[in-house]
């Protein structure tokens, strides 16, 4: 029987034999990376990888295949985000990979100079151009009306927990992980800068890649948040050390399970419930992240403070996220003033 090292030689070079599952090293690789620390991402690189291996059928990887797949992808209508997805996540593999065979002092000399010569070359394709329509909506503030309505109907605890956690990503377009791992901790009371008797605050925020970045909450979210906060503090229970999570979890009925947390996926199920009792279709948790730098942008505010309220590490990140279209470039040019004469006739 292959070992792990053998396993994963075979398949970087070579078709690989019946009953080696590569998708395992990988699964285990990207558990093991302390860089990818978002479920999410480890999520979606394994089902690219899957994709990638299946279509691959154990054909060696290589740069040249590497880029085959990419075009057939393009062939087949894939939008260029997707396909440069998919890419990052074989990057990542290739270079994981590579460094597996420098640190594996059982593999052969000639095996370890090949893996990595290939793996280096793989880690150095480059993305595909297009500019594909961007994926999801921008919410209305209607709508946003409409699901905390959804809220406030339910009596229970969820209702106020659910208020918070909507006005939240509305205010702060904190990604759908960030929501559901804040901790009472994160959370610092302010003065408000409205002018209104509820504290403002300000919420430490861990991003991707351990970032630590500070959104803001004012006059309406401040609100939400400060009665879960209430509600919180009045719920009979343990408390965790350090405050433990920001929201409970809620069995049906309204019991508060004291010190435990919510999940990603719960929240994706709770968006999913309020959304269809508020009668708002095709949503999603990053639909508050667009419209959050789109009202932003639209406000006037420049491209480089809403890339720090999002935690992107690139102002280009930012403005795929720019909705206002042509209108505000001409708007912008016509600022600029050239001092010219016209000539009399």
């Amino acid at each position: 029987m292959m070992d792990s090292n053998e396993r994963m030689e075979t398949m970087i070079l070579t078709p690989s034999p019946t009953g080696a599952d590569p998708l395992d090293t990988i699964a285990h690789a990207l558990a093991t990376d302390p860089h990818l620390r978002s479920p999410n991402t480890r999520r979606g690189y394994l089902n690219d990888l899957q994709a990638f291996e299946e279509w691959r059928a154990g054909r060696a990887m290589t740069k040249l295949l590497v880029q085959e797949y990419a075009a057939e992808l393009q062939r087949a209508g894939r939008a260029a985000s997707g396909i440069n997805r998919a890419l990052s996540a074989i990057r990542w593999w290739a270079r994981r990979a590579g460094d597996l065979a420098i640190e594996d002092g059982t593999l052969s000399e000639t095996a370890r100079v090949a893996i990595v010569r290939i793996t280096e070359r793989v880690a150095a394709v480059e993305n595909v151009r297009g500019d594909g329509a961007p994926k999801g909506r921008h919410l209305s503030n209607g709508e946003l009306a409409a699901l905390l309505d959804a809220c406030a109907y339910d009596e229970t605890p969820a209702g106020v927990r659910d208020a918070a956690i909507i006005a939240l990503a509305w205010v702060t377009g904190m990604r759908r992980e960030e929501l559901a791992t804040l901790e009472l901790v994160n959370i610092h009371r302010q003065d408000s800068t409205s002018g209104g008797t509820v504290p403002a605050f300000e919420i430490t925020v861990w991003g991707k890649g351990g970032k630590r970045r500070t959104a803001y909450a004012d006059n309406g979210a401040a609100e939400a948040l400060a009665d879960w906060l209430a509600l919180r503090e009045a719920t009979p229970g343990e408390e965790t050390a350090g405050g433990g999570p920001l929201w409970y979890a809620i069995r049906k009925g309204g019991h508060v399970q004291v010190g435990r947390g919510v999940s990603d996926e719960a929240l994706a199920q709770m968006l999913a419930k309020r959304a269809e009792e508020a009668g708002v279709h095709d949503l999603s948790w990053h639909d508050f992240r667009r419209t959050f730098a789109g009202n932003l942008l639209d406000a006037g505010v420049d491209l480089v403070t809403v890339q720090k309220l999002m935690g992107h590490a690139s102002p280009a990140t930012t403005s795929g996220y720019d909705r206002r279209g042509e209108e505000v470039k001409r708007k912008a040019v016509r600022n600029l003033h050239v001092p010219y004469r016209r000539r009399r006739a």
